[in-house]
């Protein structure tokens, strides 16, 4: 008897040695089975909270949505067995950071890893074949993926607003032809952040939708339209609060004195194409199909970012007082032929007119070297090393010599005022430029990447943009030294590099907070540290003047206007975030706690936009949620209603992590459970070879 007590108590020590030599990753799987929810050999969903994922090698294929919108992987191994990752498999995992592909796979899905902004970088093995629609979308973060040879298919929107990406490939295969066009894409990046319909297609032969007109005192009109010939005559008071007079000729059709209603969750607001009789509002008559001559009002300052773009427009005049035309104004506007600027014209704001019938003729059958019309420089085809501006021209227009290589001289007329954003960047043997006598300002950028040492700026000089030049360059200023400005491209978030600011990978993403207590925020998908200012607004006339625009009403006592300013280490503002979302948790008054709340902000030109929110607790305290992609002012304001809803989420701030072991992350650490099997296991043994029969 008690040789066998022996005899098995050898065996369960050597069964304890062998589960001691498992690999930790498949004990790990074996004892985590339950959090991969299956169906066949497909994973449907994974429910666990594992920073480091394992997936198991009985997967062969990750379901549609399978990791979708989880926020605690970081990252995931796929086994060989895996052959197919399907749509939206990791949509929204905005905090993995790598993925290990394997050798089963062909292919690459459609939406694969959108909207993965924690993602740095990614090594295409070399047995897929393809990658998707829109497969890496927004992961703005990635910086590099390295695409072997065998890859034959990438979609043209496969990396879809990854802006900070550089594509390693063979030179000559499918990748290379594809990282060429996708670099000329990244152009068009504000384009593709700003548009909501950018890319479709199907809406591009459609005019602007129109919401109803508000209801109004019978006596104020909101349009009068008469038609003279055949175009619309137009009377606009597009704010009922100060009528506008006069026979305007303005081309546009009076259903479009809207831009169409914003498509967000909590319901759109809507806004008009010219703002209080002075701006034409970003995007208001974006991809308009029914435009054709256009005649703007007089009163016009500013017409704004995209605010004809992809139109139908074949002809436009600008009248006098139009000071700013906005980025990509009118870019691509395929069928304009005809356009008459102002002499008031201050400022041409980059992509303005890239892509119009008419600089595209200029481009092609123009017989002088430069397109300028009422004294603004707009385009430049001539090939010479010296360049003299002819006399007359008061602004050179944002990029006009951009890339000119071959420029070695340039000379700047006496009348010029002007000289544009980036309008000389990349004119790498650009050494020598002698400037006239009423120059003011000097643009972001307007002469980075030059081969200039020394340059002598005039006494008119008032304003140097962010970057004018760069490196060593010794400057004599003959008046005062000029005041440091910036350009609305530089706050934009993706333009780091607009800032002066280098991109790290070992940024904390953290959002300081000055000014508000009490506040928390984050920006989501941040790689790099921010501040973020918030204080009440002392002076909350611009949100009660959009309010009342909107509404057609005064802006009631129980409201709040907080006051946001977001920047990096450059301390220039950063205002357009893109496809990117700054959360602020406010907290909650007792007041507020009963009230039913509304939030709303200001866009670029000072129009209403109704903000999504939410209630939540965090720590036990009660918060508002809001998440804008414009930062100015946004306001939180009490209706009559009061509060009938529950806290949709409630979150911790501080969460335990256990300890880790040598040479582990923090946080990563998984306790090998079937280690304490085999210590069992071992210490039966060892009970069984010390085993003696108790004598009675």
């Amino acid at each position: 008897m008690k040789r066998k007590i022996r005899l098995f108590g050898i065996l369960l020590i050597v069964t304890a040695l062998i589960i001691m030599q498992l690999p930790v990753s498949e004990a790990d799987a074996a004892t985590s089975a339950s959090d991969f929810k299956m169906e066949g050999t497909t994973l449907v969903k994974y429910r666990g909270t594992e920073e480091t994922v394992s997936v198991p090698n009985t997967v062969e294929v990750i379901g549609e949505g399978a990791f979708e919108e989880n926020e605690t992987v970081e990252s995931v191994v796929l086994p060989a067995s895996v052959t197919h990752i399907e749509p939206y498999a990791f949509w929204d995992c905005e905090n993995l950071e790598s993925v290990v592909l394997n050798s089963g796979m062909t292919e690459i899905g459609d939406y694969a890893f959108a909207n993965c902004k924690g993602l740095k970088k990614m090594t295409v093995p070399d047995n897929i074949r393809s990658i998707g629609v829109q497969a890496f979308l927004d992961c703005v973060n990635l910086t590099d993926i390295t695409i072997p040879p065998e890859v034959l298919y990438i979609h043209e929107t496969s990396f879809d607003g990854c802006y900070r990406l550089t594509i390693h490939c063979e030179k000559g295969s499918i990748a290379d032809k594809y990282a060429e066009e996708f670099y000329e894409r990244q152009v068009e990046m504000p384009e593709y952040e700003d548009v909501d319909n950018y890319g479709s297609e199907e809406e591009e032969a459609e005019p602007t939708p129109t919401p109803e007109p508000v209801e109004t005192d019978p006596g104020i009109a909101i349009g009068d339209t008469r038609v003279v010939g055949n175009q619309a005559v137009v009377f606009i008071n597009n704010t009922s609060l100060e009528v506008m007079s006069g026979n305007v000729s303005s081309g546009l059709p009076a259903e479009d004195n809207y831009v169409s209603e914003n498509a967000g969750e909590v319901g759109g607001l809507a806004k008009y194409a010219i703002v209080d009789g002075k701006v034409v509002a970003d995007q208001a008559y974006y991809k308009n199909a029914t435009l054709q001559e256009v005649v703007l009002p007089e009163g016009i300052e500013e017409v704004g970012q995209f605010a004809f773009a992809r139109s139908s427009v074949a002809k436009i005049k600008l009248p006098e007082g139009v000071n700013t035309i906005g980025y990509g104004a009118f870019y691509h506007c395929d069928k304009l032929a005809e356009v008459t600027l102002s002499d008031t014209i201050e400022n041409v704001e980059p992509k303005a007119f890239a892509h119009t019938l008419w600089v595209e003729k200029f481009l092609e059958e123009g017989t002088e070297d430069f397109l300028i019309n009422n004294g603004v420089l707009v385009a430049y085809k001539g090939k010479q090393e010296k360049v003299t501006i002819p006399d007359g021209v008061r602004v050179i227009a944002a990029g006009v010599f951009q890339n000119h290589a071959e420029i070695k001289e340039l000379v700047l007329p006496d009348s010029l005022v002007t000289v544009g954003e980036a309008a000389f960047e990349g004119c790498s043997k650009l050494s020598t430029v002698l400037t006239g006598k009423s120059l003011k300002q000097i643009k972001d950028r307007a002469f980075a990447a030059c081969n200039i040492s020394k340059v002598t700026l005039p006494k008119t000089m008032k304003e140097m943009g962010v970057g004018a030049f760069e490196g060593t360059v010794q400057i004599t200023y003959e008046g005062d030294i000029p005041a440091i400005t910036h350009e609305l491209s530089a706050e934009r978030l993706s333009n780091e590099a607009y800032r002066g600011v280098v991109h790290t990978d070992n940024a904390s993403g953290e959002v300081r907070l000055v000014g508000m207590s009490g506040v928390i925020a984050r920006l989501e998908g941040a790689s790099r540290s921010y501040t973020l200012s918030i204080s009440e607004a002392e002076d909350d006339a611009k949100m009660k003047k959009a309010y009342e625009r909107c509404f057609e009403e005064k802006l009631s006592d129980t409201y709040r206007v907080y006051n946001l300013l977001f920047t990096d280490e450059s301390n220039i503002p950063i205002t357009k975030l893109g496809k990117q979302e700054l959360e602020l948790n406010i907290p909650l008054s007792e007041n507020q706690l009963t009230k039913n709340l509304l939030v709303y902000s200001l866009d670029r030109n000072g129009q209403l936009e109704q903000v999504k929110a939410k209630r939540v607790r965090i720590d036990g305290v009660e918060y508002l949620r809001v998440g804008i992609n414009f930062v100015s002012q946004i306001a939180v304001v009490e209706t009559s209603e009061p509060y009938s809803g529950a806290v949709v989420l409630e979150e911790n701030t501080s969460i335990e992590k256990l300890s880790r072991a040598p040479g582990q992350e923090e946080g990563n650490m998984k306790f090998p459970y079937h280690w304490a099997l085999a210590g069992a296991l071992a210490s039966a043994g060892v009970i069984c070879l010390l085993w003696k029969k108790k004598k009675v």
